[in-house]
Order: structure tokens, then sequence, then C-alpha cells
């Protein structure tokens, strides 16, 4: 019994160090792909500060008052509401099973953010989580929630089919 247990042991031993290697071996395949692309990216960046510059004398020549502390930076194509995607989805969703009513998104968008705890949100976040919300009730439509198909869609929860869209 007990060679029965050290073999068991040493296969398991076996198994873990040799999927560590496998590991270890895609990191470093991984980064020897992301270094081919180091010397791209640091001739990119003169290129980028003399655009900055350019686009920030612009600015100035075009209002005196404008400083750098007013277009703070930002990376695109990020997400950028405060409510990550998935718990957004969610909190729609839990939402649509609360309410007594068909809801467009606009208004579901609203009030998410008010249980976030966003107290006055501009244009561009409520549009922003606008397409959050709008993008996961899509993604289950038919499984979970309904629309109304038409313009502007009103949603409801598929728990509540006793709910009337509006005319």
């Amino acid at each position: 019994m007990g060679l029965t247990n050290y073999q068991h042991a040493l296969r398991k031993k076996y198994s873990a160090l040799t999927g560590e290697l496998e590991e270890v071996r895609a990191q470093i395949e991984c980064i020897h792909r992301e270094q081919v692309k180091l010397p791209a990216l640091e001739a990119r960046i003169p290129k980028l500060e003399a655009l900055i510059a350019s686009a920030a004398m612009l600015l100035k020549d075009a209002s005196c008052e404008w400083g750098p502390e007013q277009s703070p930076p930002v990376r695109p194509w990020t997400h950028t509401i405060s409510i990550p995607f998935g718990p957004c989805g969610r909190r729609a969703m839990n939402i649509l099973r609360q309410v007594d009513k068909s809801m467009t998104v606009r208004e579901i968008a609203l009030e998410v953010l008010k249980q976030a705890g966003v107290a006055k949100p501009d244009r561009k976040i409520i549009q922003r989580t606008q397409n959050a919300v709008d993008s996961s009730l899509r993604a289950h439509r038919g499984r979970g929630v309904e629309s109304s198909s038409k313009c502007p869609a009103q949603w409801r929860s598929m728990a509540k089919p006793g709910i009337e869209f509006d005319p």
C-alpha cells in the first residue's frame, strides 16, 4: 500500500511540474511576442509628443484660458463608466425584475446610475451607461428579458409577462 501512495504522489508531482513547465514556456513565448512590439512603440513616442504639443498650441491659440488640466488623458477604447460592464448588465436585469412597468434603456440606465451612487451623471456617462445596458439587454433578449421592438424599445422581465408595453 505504501508503494502505491508513493507512486500516486510522484505522478501528481510529475503532472504538476509538467503543467508548470508548459505554463512557463507559454509565458516566455508571450513575452517574446510582446518584446517584438517594443521598438515600434518606442518609435511612436516622439511622434505622439509632437502631436500633443501641436494640439496644445492650437487649443491655446483658440482659447487663451485653456490648460492641459482641462483635458485629462483618457485611454482610447476602454470602459469609461464607473460601473464595470458585467455588474452594469446584472443591475439592469435586477431593475427589470423589481419594477412593475416596462422601461426604456435610458430609464434603466438612469436607475442603474442612481443605484451605483452617481448623483449627477453628465450626458456622456448616461450615454455610455445606456450603451452598456442596451448591449446587455440585447444579449439576454429571449433569455430573461423581452422588448417591444418599437422605437424607443421598452423592456420587461420575462418573469413578469403581465406587464404591458406602452402603445
